[in-house]
């Protein structure tokens, strides 16, 4: 039996040392060890993150292969009505997302969605991630089907409300949530400029963005050690839709995190 735990901290040394050649070698040998020695469980959590490394780096070809190779894993080691399996499809489907196969991403979502709501507390955090994902995947769909089909953008971009509404919903409830309840109204004005078009939705994103700025401001406040990674995701947002001040004011909360240290 292989020593996961290592091999998994020696892959993120490498990711944070930009290393991503090493880190790519470093998880295929692994993998092939797992194969050579019958190690399915090792092997199947080597091929989640050798999913996430391909989405990461853009490599469509060699992330679609990957997962395939997980998906059938999910199947031979029958996880396929439980909740390992159902983060395999969840990791697979944001692979697929990215890569422009958002119909894929959608179907696999969509079955990760009945064992999650099955099997989890609706206070688990993995369940309103899971709804932005979908809801993100309902908006690529509805910019996609826009200027083609009425009927199917409707469909398409309510999907999405419900599920950034959905999420906001369960965040609430959520002690420590902030910075997720923030990417979510971020989204939604991202949605409300899809709808409405800049002009009409100006309000909207405006009222959004400010919710969105309150909570990462309490997230600062309160030490969330997830707050840095996700004021840099907010900061572009804030900019492109040009509130500067509030980006401003992340960049400052983040430099004054960084001496502090």
């Amino acid at each position: 039996m292989i020593e996961i735990k290592r091999i998994l901290d020696r892959f993120d040394s490498l990711m944070s040392e930009k290393n991503f050649d090493e880190a790519e070698r470093l998880l295929n040998y692994w993998i092939n060890e797992c194969e050579a020695t019958g190690d399915a469980r090792n092997r199947f959590t080597l091929l989640n993150e050798l999913v996430g490394f391909y989405r990461m780096r853009s490599e469509k070809i060699h992330g679609v292969y990957v997962s395939s190779e997980l998906l059938d894993a999910v199947k031979d080691m029958e996880l396929e009505d439980n909740v390992s399996g159902a983060t395999a499809f969840i990791n697979v489907a944001t692979a697929y997302k990215s890569f422009g196969m958002t119909d894929d991403a959608l179907s696999l979502y969509e079955k990760a969605a009945v064992i999650y709501e099955r099997d989890l507390e609706r206070t688990d955090d993995r369940l309103p991630a899971l709804y932005n994902n979908m809801a993100l995947a309902f908006m690529d769909m509805a910019a996609i089907t826009k200027e083609k089909n009425a009927d199917t953008y409707c469909f398409y971009s309510e999907k999405a409300e419900t599920y950034f509404d959905e999420a906001l919903d369960i965040l609430r409830s959520i002690k420590g949530s902030e910075n997720e309840q923030a990417i979510t109204f971020l989204n939604l004005a991202d949605l409300a400029v899809l709808r409405l078009g800049v002009e009409e939705s100006e309000e909207t994103v405006q009222t959004y963005a400010g919710k969105a700025y309150e909570l990462l401001e309490k997230s600062h406040n309160d030490g969330n050690a997830e707050f840095k990674m996700t004021a840099e995701k907010c900061i572009p947002v804030f900019s492109h839709y040009g509130y500067f001040m509030h980006a401003n004011n992340l960049k400052k909360f983040i430099t004054e995190d960084f001496y502090e240290s």
